[in-house]
């Protein structure tokens, strides 16, 4: 962790929690590399620095509400391992499509018309459920929360139909031409 707490480490929390911007800066200075090292271990490669930024913004922010000094470094590292971990809640809620199920479809399509005519024609002979919850994430950006609230069942059934419903949407794309007019 940090280095067991140092005197000097001790010293600088309690003068940045009694409101020394020259302690905290150099509070936040001091923390960065061992946060840092902590998050490339438990975040993915993309998250890692926004991670650290969110904790040192944390630490910046709530360093007056620590009740023991002793319990600094542990809580320090929580906030780092919970950012780590909303990232990736956030990450999993989308699901990307990689390039080359992109480039067949668009590359294959005369048009951006006929894009939007085979897409909407998928999404259409989606069954119901699917196709609503697809619409309200993709088409109309709700959240996974507020399309739920707005179809009436639980958050995890929703991101389970949503990601079923882009399963079925991208195998109905890459289908036979009965179901979508033409071959992609």
């Amino acid at each position: 962790m940090l280095k067991a707490m140092n005197p000097d480490l001790s010293e600088l929390v309690m003068a940045a929690q009694h409101g020394s911007e020259d302690a905290l800066l150099e509070l936040l200075h001091l923390c960065r590399p061992q946060l840092q090292r902590y998050a490339n271990r438990q975040c993915s490669s993309d998250d890692v620095e926004e991670a650290v930024q969110d904790a040192l913004w944390l630490l910046y922010r709530r360093v007056a509400a620590l009740r023991t000094i002793a319990a600094f470094s542990a809580w320090l590292f929580q906030i780092i391992r919970r950012e780590c971990l909303r990232r990736a809640r956030k990450r999993r809620d989308f699901v990307e499509w990689d390039g080359s199920e992109v480039s067949a479809i668009t590359s294959n399509t005369g048009s951006d018309e006929d894009l939007r005519i085979d897409l909407t024609r998928a999404i259409t002979n989606l069954p119901q459920a699917y196709r609503e919850i697809l619409i309200l994430r993709d088409v109309s950006g709700f959240s996974s929360e507020e399309a739920a609230a707005r179809l009436a069942v639980p958050i995890a059934a929703a991101k389970s139909r949503l990601h079923r419903a882009r399963q079925m949407l991208r195998s109905k794309l890459q289908s036979s031409p009965a179901e979508t007019g033409r071959q992609i």
